[in-house]
Order: structure tokens, then C-alpha cells, then sequence
């Protein structure tokens, strides 16, 4: 949107609402976070979010893995934005609104099986985007990397960050891993086991969202998708019993 003020984005608060996500905890975090990381956010009002845009160029591939653990670790070292990410929620919510014949029996049981472990004490307590691939980094005049789309933002593990970011993008985990426990001073072994323990939390919570996305589009590049995660979670259970029986 082209104003004599300047350009701004636009965002409505969506019709069905998710658990834990508004556009008053989006304008909040705006708000609190540093210059150049976010858009400026410019009013909230009538349902509606108005942010400055962010000059720049969306990357059409993921940033280096320096720079992006850079960005991360910059990002989580910023004040707590003052409300938790709580996954349980969201499963249970894309489950329900799933469509009711692509529901399984395996996804019941791991959704049961998650909510029985109960989520994993964090690593290291931060803000947290929850969002991180190309589309949503832009490359800023002066070189600097910054983020959009906070909606999905909150507190939580770094390594749930971490793990998203791994399970959405196609990137050598054990150098994005060595490169950030390096500059946050953290074990790399703590770091990849609790990454480890996140790992079927967002997996699930990926396939979830794919099957959501299809009852409410029918567009079929969703289902490719659940699919695709659904086999990823298989493989992922499966590596977890050998090493278990190893």
C-alpha cells in the first residue's frame, strides 16, 4: 500500500483464529523488537495491522548459514516478548479442522504420544520467529538481513527454533548447529540432542498444518506436502529405534 506517508503491508486478522496467534501479539512484537530485524509496525486498529515495509529484496534461497545463525542468535538474545509457544494447541487444532478422511490412526497415536511426553524443557528461554526460510528474509540496503511474518512469534527453546528451521529448509544440520552452540557458547552435543527432542514436535506440527491447509484450499501441492512430511516423521521414528536399540 502506497501512501503519501510512505509504503506499508496491509495484514486483516484472519476469520478462523489459531490458538495463541493474534494480530495484537504480532503488533506487540514489532514493537519491542530493534530497528532493521522487522518491519516498523505502524497502527493496529479495526481488526486490521499496518506495518512499514521493509526495504529490501525477499532472498529467492536461504541466507549463508553464517549469516543466518547470525541473525538467530541476535534475535534470541532480544528482551522475552511475554508469551509462551504452546504446540500442543496447534496440533490439536489442525487436527480437528483436518479434513476427516486423511485421518489416521499412526497420527492420533503420535499426537497422543507427544501430549503424554509433554514438550521439552527449554535449552535457553527466547524470543523466538518460528517462520525462518527465503521467503521471508529479505536482504536490506547495507546488506543486513531481517525477518517477515511474525505472526507465529512467541517465547520458546532455541532449539525448537533451530529445529523448524531445519525441518523447513534443506541445509547441513551439523554445520547450522556447530555454527550457532559456537557463537551462543552452548555444547554442540546439548544443542544437537535437544534439537533431536524437538524433532517430532515440528515434524507433526508440519504434516498438521499441510492436512489444515488442504481442507481449507483443496489445493493439491498441501497434500504432496503432508506426504512428504508424514514419511519424514516415519523415518524419524525409525532412526529413533535404532539408535535407541543401539
Amino acid at each position: 500500500m502506497d501512501t503519501g506517508s510512505g509504503l506499508f503491508t496491509a495484514r486483516k486478522l484472519p476469520e478462523q483464529r489459531l490458538p495463541g496467534i493474534s494480530l495484537r501479539r504480532h503488533h506487540r512484537a514489532l514493537r519491542q523488537l530493534p530497528g532493521g530485524i522487522a518491519p516498523e509496525p505502524w497502527c493496529l486498529a479495526e481488526g486490521w495491522l499496518f506495518t512499514r515495509w521493509l526495504d529490501g529484496e525477499v532472498l529467492p534461497n536461504l541466507a549463508p548459514l553464517t549469516e543466518l545463525t547470525g541473525l538467530l542468535y541476535y534475535l534470541h538474545r532480544q528482551k522475552p516478548f511475554g508469551w509462551r509457544i504452546s504446540l500442543v494447541p496447534l496440533l490439536e487444532f489442525y487436527w480437528q479442522e483436518s479434513d476427516p478422511n486423511r485421518r489416521t490412526l499412526a497420527w492420533l497415536r503420535e499426537l497422543k504420544r507427544l501430549k503424554r511426553c509433554k514438550e521439552p524443557r527449554p535449552l535457553r528461554l527466547a524470543p523466538l520467529h518460528m517462520d525462518v526460510h527465503a521467503g521471508n528474509l529479505v536482504r536490506q540496503p547495507g546488506n543486513r538481513l531481517g525477518l517477515i511474518d511474525w505472526e507465529y512469534a512467541g517465547d520458546g527453546d532455541i532449539a525448537l527454533e533451530l529445529a523448524a528451521v531445519l525441518a523447513a529448509n534443506a541445509v547441513d544440520s551439523e554445520a547450522l548447529l556447530a555454527l550457532y552452540a559456537a557463537q551462543a557458547s552452548l555444547s554442540l552435543e546439548a544443542l544437537r540432542l535437544q534439537v533431536a527432542r524437538w524433532r517430532p514436535w515440528i515434524t507433526l506440527l508440519m504434516a498438521s498444518w499441510y492436512e489444515c491447509r488442504w481442507r481449507q484450499t483443496g489445493e493439491q501441492h498441501f497434500i504432496t506436502l503432508a506426504d512428504d512430511a508424514w514419511c519424514a516423521l516415519r523415518a524419524s521414528k525409525h532412526q529413533e529405534r535404532v539408535l535407541w536399540a543401539q
